[in-house]
């Protein structure tokens, strides 16, 4: 059987977790890496990953890789660049993305990415854990077994000393960052509002509804008792800056509230009374009010490797998206259109 190509944008923590998969899988196969950094063009990708060498080596050329025979290219980049990803689509290449473009629907790139997934007969699919698995995959799915539902809740603790991007630990959670420059229309929470709101809009399309809006309804901060840095990804957060953020975010239709997502992310453990006290604690949490009442709590812990839990959750997503998306239908498709991805590849021990 013929393997699909995949072509993995960029080596962060899930980039190059997503390239180890590849390697060995037994229905995929590294066709190409694009990289930002100019000192990796030319190194071998798994080189990259800390693994053997693949004979795939990393290029910061686009239109380079845009020649690369590929059925599926991962974006995981530093922020959503539809512009990019427009261009793999039009060019016949499918595209899975874990860092934007989740739920498109009211969108104002949707129109340009749809005309490009027709002209390359390609479809575009996204998802992640948040956005994503606990803000509107396991709210939807759990909700089928409730009558009646009145409301949703859904939580994440994320403990994130283990996460490899300093970046994206300042510029996604604020951590390090001075509260008083943190205000309330800061590019850190208009960041997570735009991603909420996909969410929020695929979950109200689910169920029925028709969402009016979402707002961030409460935002709270645990700062670092002193000098700290994460040693997976270089950080450093000073004391008296945030080392912990807990947003809570709450979808309305009807004027009334039906979506509720409070999203807590701590760089240490045990910051104050509340917060995430110790490391085995279960990462996410879905309530659904209805008839019958239901919870349901899941935990991810780091794999056999020490790979990041999220990072690693958010690789397999990705790697087992890739059959779905290069069979479905072409245009920007969700969970609500495609089947539940599954495992890939079991590795018998």
């Amino acid at each position: 059987m013929k393997k699909l190509r995949v072509i993995v944008c960029y080596t962060g923590g899930v980039g190059r977790q997503i390239i180890r998969l590849l390697k060995g899988h037994p229905g995929m196969e590294l066709a190409g890496v694009l990289v930002h950094d100019e000192k990796k063009e030319g190194v071998d990708a798994g080189l990259l990953s800390g693994i053997g060498a693949m004979g795939i080596t990393a290029t910061c050329d686009l239109e380079k890789l845009l020649a690369v025979p590929a059925d599926c290219a991962l974006w995981h980049g530093k922020s959503w660049s539809p512009d990019i990803v427009e261009r793999f689509l039009r060019r016949g290449i499918n595209v899975y993305s874990g860092i934007g473009g989740w739920y498109l629907q009211g969108e104002p790139e949707l129109a340009a990415l749809e005309d490009a997934c027709q002209a390359g007969n390609t479809t575009l699919v996204a998802g992640g854990n948040i956005p994503g698995l606990i803000s509107d995959v396991l709210p939807l799915f759990v909700s089928g077994y409730a009558g009646r539902v009145t409301l949703i809740r859904a939580w994440q603790r994320g403990y994130n000393a283990h996460y490899p991007s300093a970046v994206q630990l300042s510029q996604g959670c604020g951590f390090g960052i001075p509260v008083q420059q943190q205000t309330s229309g800061a590019m850190v929470d208009n960041l997570w509002l735009w991603g909420m709101r996909q969410s929020a809009r695929m979950v109200a399309d689910g169920l029925g509804l028709v969402l009016d809006d979402v707002k961030i309804t409460n935002k709270e901060y645990a700062l670092a008792p002193e000098d700290m840095v994460l040693q997976a990804s270089g950080l450093h957060i000073a004391a008296g800056t945030p080392a912990g953020v807990r947003w809570t975010f709450t979808a309305y239709s009807d004027g009334r509230p039906f979506l509720e997502i409070v999203n807590e992310q701590v760089a240490r453990l045990a910051l104050g009374p509340g917060w995430r006290q110790r490391a085995d604690e279960p990462n996410w949490r879905v309530e659904i009010e209805g008839s019958p009442r239901i919870c349901c709590e899941l935990s991810a812990q780091p794999g056999e490797d020490g790979t990041d839990h999220a990072a690693a959750l958010n690789a397999a997503r990705a790697v087992n998206f890739v059959p779905g998306v290069v069979a479905a239908a072409p245009g920007c498709r969700s969970i609500l259109d495609l089947p539940a991805p599954h495992a890939t590849h079991f590795a018998f021990r």
